[in-house]
């Protein structure tokens, strides 16, 4: 699929023109140039602190960037913003403003695509850091070495943007760890990348595996839900779904490793169910949503197999029922969406009774895939701004989870330092 993809952006590569690297090269000089005027105070102030504490000004750091060349820029040695002295290294051009990757290691594989670009300098900025920083998934770096590369101006100009945006709000630090596991606002929390969480998804185990996702919205209900709490450590897997659950952990001190979300993760967890034979039973959502879901799934991966769709609009004593169906399908993998916390509180409750391989409560997955409601375009996603698509499409039922949730989620994590909160 990758090399498909390669020999398709292979077709549009135009980065040799020399007439669009003129123009970029006088973009950069223009960004680049104007932010050193606005910084320059900055510069100055972190000067004075050096000489004040005795300090040397500068601190050489030495990298090296994808292609294993070295890599070597001043940052300041104490103040604020003390990487910005590496505006300088692009002013003075050994760093481009957007250009190959720094601290990334490539597979034999990828190096060999990446070594065509071996006349582009590191960057500043680069695709592959950019989806990063805000959890996407990143299989083949490749591929988005070879699309960055064919951008038009105007999407130069949006990485920009975005690399700048993501290294403002979601700038990593030295001195986070990765854990497997980790704990926030007192949930456990299973630290995987997209690949972990589907592997194990696929897994064949003695007994129904049950996972859940924790995001934002999770986080404000079970402050005042005890049994959410306790329905979410009892699942078996918690992934970190969102830019929100990746700040609070930061605030921890936990660096989370991918932002791992169901919209996401449900493309690559039909291929593998393709590649294993298995089948998914879709339960929830209103009537005809998963059916829905069920015949665009079809459409999109015809040797997929849907072992049964339910929705999700049923009593507490028709529950026994429903199970039964679910078993009776032979279905290896079942896609809860009820929303929470009723979804939760369903595995707990009836996951023991279930055959399959695995449970997962994935919330509004199906009004996505169903084409209820449409995604967030990809540079939403990129800037971990999903969150004000969803908004936007339903400004009313979305409401209170988002522009009285979020603002409340900061304040517990950042001012009253909730998220520390144990186990």
């Amino acid at each position: 699929m990758f090399n498909r993809r390669l020999k398709l952006i292979d077709k549009e590569y135009s980065i040799a023109q020399t007439g669009y690297w003129s123009v970029i090269s006088i973009l950069d000089r223009l960004i680049i140039g104007t932010a050193l005027i606005v910084i320059s105070p900055v510069f100055l102030i972190n000067v004075l602190l050096a000489k004040l504490t005795f300090k040397p000004s500068v601190e050489l750091i030495e990298s090296k960037d994808c292609l294993n060349r070295n890599i070597r820029y001043f940052v300041f040695s104490t103040g604020v913003l003390k990487r910005s002295l590496i505006l300088t290294a692009v002013w003075s051009r050994h760093i481009a403003l957007c250009g190959m990757p720094i601290n990334l290691s490539l597979s034999h594989h990828q190096m060999k695509h990446a070594n065509k670009f071996k006349h582009i300098p590191a960057g500043l900025v680069d695709l592959i850091s950019v989806k990063r920083a805000s959890g996407q998934i990143v299989e083949a770096p490749e591929v988005l070495l070879q699309e960055q590369f064919s951008y038009s101006l105007s999407q130069y100009l949006g990485l920009v943007f975005k690399g700048v945006f993501n290294k403002l709000v979601y700038r990593s630090s030295k001195n986070l760890y990765t854990p497997l596991q980790f704990s926030l606002f007192g949930l456990k929390v299973n630290n995987v990348s997209m690949r972990g969480a589907i592997n194990w998804t696929t897994d064949k185990t003695s007994v129904c595996k049950l996972g859940c996702f924790i995001n934002v919205n999770s986080i404000n209900l079970v402050s005042k839900n005890e049994q959410l709490i306790h329905d979410i450590n009892h699942c078996d897997r918690v992934f970190a779904d969102g830019s929100g659950v990746r700040l609070a952990a930061k605030k921890t001190g936990v660096a989370v490793k991918e932002n791992v979300n169901g919209t996401d993760m449900l493309p690559l967890l039909c291929q593998a169910t393709i590649e294993k034979g298995l089948s998914i039973y879709l339960l929830g959502a209103e009537e005809g949503v998963a059916a829905t879901m069920a015949k665009n799934l079809k459409s999109k991966y015809p040797k997929i197999k849907i072992a049964g769709v339910r929705n999700g609009y049923f009593s507490t004593d028709d529950s026994t029922v429903v199970v039964e169906e679910v078993n009776a399908s032979k279905a290896d993998i079942l896609l809860l969406g009820m929303g929470s916390p009723v979804q939760e509180n369903w595995l707990n409750t009836y996951g023991p009774l279930l055959n399959c391989r695995t449970a997962l409560a994935v919330g509004g997955l199906f009004d996505f895939y169903s084409g209820k409601i449409p995604r967030a375009p990809l540079w939403m996603r990129e800037l971990g701004l999903e969150w004000v698509w969803r908004l936007l499409q339903e400004p009313r039922a979305k409401f209170h989870r988002y522009v009285i949730g979020n603002p409340l989620f900061l304040f517990r994590t950042f001012v009253l330092n909730q998220a520390v909160k144990e186990l």
